[in-house]
């Protein structure tokens, strides 16, 4: 009997062995002065997870927090909350987890970001869980801008040329701006950038001018001044991986897409109070073409997910693309849709004669908290930029498999269809299977509202 005892316990542990063999966990000690002693502690596969604020003061506490990590293989991710969930707690996007008591455990086999809300907006904790890093540049390369762990502040912004890298190491923490321009730059690491020691409109945060085949990728990006990530004039963009941990104050949009083509944005999350994709044509005629954003999570505190048009300098905004993209929250404010300031999910809105074409926009998300917010508004309208005097023209967008789901309190969701003029019209338009709370949407719900100077709108 013992001997097969002995012989079932040794097959089991061959078994099992290989599993722990093939799991690793990268963790990366924070520099004392950002380590954040409260609020919450995290461990994965037992390994303690450091923890860090960044700023979003318009909720109770003025900020929240944030953890990331490297792994492969089968993670187990402890969180402990230093206060007793005063609600149900949730992870967003949904997964499946164990309560006990103020604690909480998720598993994982893939990288994710997953946001953990106990009430809402306050104070919540968003975990990064990374893949393994690798071929990581050598920091004796004179062509690489190298930060290694550790806290640095640099007497002036970085300034990338063609062919180099700037590497942030994980545990690397550097207070600066950063200025690029050239061909084959790249940017990466699991290190921090913040903009805390600017001053409000100081200064661009994170700046790409004129950059041709660009990779951005893994780095995070906290407490900026102003708008956050800029592309500007730049062809062949890749941005992958980044986070965005913004919402210190407004006109902090998250990332700006200003004459830029063939841009890919993927595996991302991005907070901030201002708008979180803004489109925008402000230097001559380079259309605004090629744009892909997938697979992401997009949480505006004040304004808006999408912002297409209202800087309109460009021949056109063409073959844009999103999908598979959950929105765990969006404007604090809700605003009419004929408001110059509204606020919504989808914003198109092409002035300066300038064409929006070929939009289209599948498979989102919303998480819904209770209080209402535009979903779509296509409105080409006059804009304020640079002293606009015309509307622009709004043709043959889609939006399919978009879904409200959670709190329904109020709200409507409005969809909202009107052109200018007869000339600078809505045409040819297409909604398929949006869904509030479980009910599809008609062409006769109460959320639509279609005005003069449309034609071809679709809702099926």
């Amino acid at each position: 009997m013992r001997r097969k005892l002995f012989t079932s316990f040794v097959l089991l542990f061959c078994h099992i062995a290989p599993l722990f063999a093939e799991s690793q966990v990268v963790t990366y000690p924070a520099p004392n002065s950002e380590k954040m002693q409260t609020g919450y502690k995290v461990f994965a596969n037992g390994k303690p997870v450091d923890i860090y604020k960044a700023l979003s003061q318009e909720f109770t506490g003025g900020e929240y927090y944030f953890c990331y990590f490297d792994f492969e293989g089968p993670v187990e991710v402890k969180v402990v909350s230093a206060h007793q969930f005063k609600e149900k707690p949730e992870l967003y996007p949904a997964r499946e987890f164990s309560q006990d008591g103020n604690s909480i455990v998720f598993k994982a086999d893939k990288p994710f970001t997953t946001c953990l809300f106990r009430k809402q907006r306050e104070s919540p904790l968003i975990i990064f869980g990374n893949p393994i890093e690798k071929d990581i540049p050598n920091k004796d390369d004179p062509n690489v801008v190298y930060f290694g762990p550790g806290i640095h502040v640099p007497e002036k912004p970085i300034e990338l040329k063609s062919n180099q890298t700037l590497y942030l190491a994980g545990g690397a923490y550097v207070k600066g701006r950063l200025n690029a321009s050239g061909d084959n730059i790249t940017v990466r690491g699991r290190g921090i950038l913040t903009g805390e020691l600017s001053e409000r409109f100081s200064s661009f945060f994170v700046n790409f001018d004129r950059c041709n085949n660009l990779t951005i990728k893994d780095i995070i990006l906290k407490d900026t001044m102003t708008w956050t990530l800029i592309l500007r004039d730049c062809d062949k963009v890749n941005i992958d991986n980044i986070k965005i941990c913004c919402s210190r104050m407004l006109n902090d949009d998250g990332i700006d897409i200003c004459n830029s083509s063939n841009v890919t944005i993927r595996n991302s999350f991005v907070r901030a109070q201002d708008d979180i994709i803004a489109i925008k044509g402000m230097r001559g005629k380079k259309a605004c073409e090629n744009i892909l954003v997938e697979d992401s999570i997009l949480w505006t505190d004040v304004a808006n997910t999408f912002r297409i048009g209202y800087e309109c300098e460009a021949e056109a905004m063409r073959n844009i693309v999103c999908r598979n993209c959950d929105i765990p929250f969006y404007s604090i404010n809700y605003r009419d849709p004929t408001d110059y300031w509204s606020n919504t999910i989808i914003w198109l809105q092409p002035a300066n004669e300038m064409p929006i074409h070929d939009v289209h926009f599948e498979n989102l998300r919303i998480r819904s908290d209770g209080s209402d917010i535009i979903v779509l508004s296509a409105n080409p309208r006059v804009t304020s930029y640079k002293g606009s005097k015309t509307a622009g023209t709004l043709r043959d967008c889609t939006i399919k498999n978009l879904s409200v789901d959670g709190k329904k309190g109020k709200f409507r969701g409005i969809l909202y269809f009107k052109g200018f003029d007869e000339k600078h019209d809505v045409k040819n338009i297409t909604l398929e299977n949006i869904t509030y709370f479980g009910e599809k949407i008609k062409a006769d719900s109460p959320c639509v509202q279609i005005g003069e100077f449309t034609s071809g709108i679709t809702i099926k």
